[in-house]
């Protein structure tokens, strides 16, 4: 199957308080408008100035529109002209992905526009986030990843109660969408029990099951009488 691309590249995105014109503030809504549209963002990142207060303010952006993404580091090949230490590349490249822990779901590529190093595998990996896309956790395994998640490490208390999961099922995809990004409902006591850290622990189980390379994974909650129902 052909799949036609369209590229889309976005302005800048600066402070509200350092946008100077309307047009430059129009400009930043149709940024903003172009991620909440797109299939896959590709953030690129300038090597040699590391990861800037504007990176992170897109890596949010796309974090809050839940969009699938790969994040393509440039200009890598002048941070090895400057060393070729092994070591010290690798707490460059380590910085950089906790600077955007946003999208920690999202694959980093090192690559050089100037020199076509590695632009081959940007456009392998999209197409490894595209395939990943149509994978699911199977009900059964999925119950039984949790469960013993919880057990392993259960959720602290709150006002004596404790989160639980009753019963949990990854919906079939829709197909209007060129990268569906996965969903998991969960039925459960009382989402309020839930804090954040906890949720993130629980993403992180499941992905050991299922990677989801690139894509964000959304959480779906339902009440107790919701499953009742079911």
């Amino acid at each position: 199957m052909l799949f036609r691309s369209i590229l889309i590249d976005t302005a800048g995105i600066r402070p509200r308080g350092k946008r100077d014109t309307s047009v430059e503030v129009f400009s930043v809504m149709r940024s903003e408008g172009s991620i909440q549209r797109a299939d896959l963002c590709c953030l690129v990142i300038d090597a040699t100035e590391g990861v800037t207060a504007q990176d992170k303010k897109i890596a949010k952006l796309i974090h809050e529109a839940h969009r699938p993404c790969v994040v393509a580091v440039n200009k890598w090949d002048l941070i090895k002209e400057k060393t070729e230490d092994k070591e010290d590349l690798k707490a460059v490249l380590e910085e950089m992905k906790s600077e955007l822990f946003f999208i920690s779901y999202a694959p980093v590529l090192l690559l050089s526009a100037k020199t076509g190093e590695a632009l081959d595998r940007l456009f392998r990996t999209i197409e490894k986030v595209r395939a990943g896309a149509k994978q699911r956790a199977s009900t059964g395994p999925l119950n039984r990843l949790l469960a013993e998640a919880l057990t392993s490490h259960p959720p602290g208390l709150r006002s004596g109660r404790r989160f639980k999961v009753l019963y949990a099922t990854q919906p079939e995809p829709r197909n209007d969408e060129a990268i569906v990004v996965p969903e998991i409902v969960l039925f459960v006591n009382d989402q309020k029990l839930l804090d954040e850290s906890y949720q993130r622990y629980l993403e992180a189980r499941i992905r050991e099951h299922v990677p989801y390379v690139g894509l964000p994974l959304l959480f779906r909650f339902r009440g107790r009488e919701a499953k009742a129902r079911k």
